[in-house]
């Protein structure tokens, strides 16, 4: 995905990490408060993950959107158009955008044009505040659940398996459907701000990887159980 505001959102995670002392060290796995943003049951691959560089200095994983300090460890998981998208983590909603038609997307011919600019923030999203200095960004929707517009609005909860909206392609996504999700500081009335790292506690996540972290081109199981959306 396009990376927007990337020097502002730089200077706010430095600022981020130096009050509130958010360490850029991953959470432990078991220790994660986040579930993968899709229902339990469910396989769906990391098309991009963490930025990550082997030790001649040549990337590995990320490399596509990823490989700078604005997106470093968010992800791109494989999750076909209209698959509805799970809040990873309980928190409450800072800003949301549905307003974009499912099919307002850059394609890759139209990325080398320079379409990326215009279209870049013209995108579908729900970001979750957790109230600790962090929240979650959930990216490229087709459209954005009713009750989550409404909570945007009257600052209600949003619990852990709430269905946030359907997953699409809106955005700089080459047209290509996928959710992109990172973990970021909160910084309010901005919902794009620099990546933080982010573990899951799903147990087919850690029964891989020590850290919790999910691996690109990896399929993973979710334990996310959706609840029915609050009225």
């Amino acid at each position: 995905m396009w990376k927007p505001r990337v020097a502002i959102a730089g200077a706010v995670a430095v600022i981020l990490v130096v009050v509130l002392g958010i360490t850029v060290t991953h959470i432990g796995a078991e220790a994660s408060p986040y579930e993968l943003p899709w229902a339990a049951g469910e396989l769906h691959s990391v098309l991009q993950g963490n930025s990550r560089f082997d030790d001649a200095n040549q990337c590995i994983s990320g490399c596509s959107t990823h490989n700078d300090d604005s997106m470093r460890f968010a992800f791109d998981f494989d999750l076909p158009e209209g698959t509805p998208v799970l809040a990873a983590r309980a928190g409450t909603v800072a800003l949301a955008n549905g307003s974009w038609p499912g099919d307002h997307c850059v394609s890759a011919a139209e990325a080398e044009d320079g379409g990326s600019v215009v279209l870049g923030n013209e995108t579908n999203f729900v970001e979750i505040d957790h109230g600790d200095g962090t929240s979650a960004l959930y990216l490229h929707l087709s459209e954005v659940s009713a009750s989550i517009e409404r909570k945007a609005k009257t600052g209600e909860p949003v619990e852990q398996g709430e269905v946030l909206g359907l997953s699409g392609k809106t955005g700089f996504t080459q047209c290509v459907p996928h959710l992109h999700f990172q973990v970021q500081g909160s910084v309010r009335a901005d919902w794009f701000t620099t990546s933080l790292p982010a573990s899951f506690a799903d147990h087919d996540v850690i029964a891989r990887t020590t850290d919790g972290v999910p691996v690109e081109g990896q399929s993973y199981d979710s334990d996310n159980v959706p609840i029915a959306e609050s009225r």
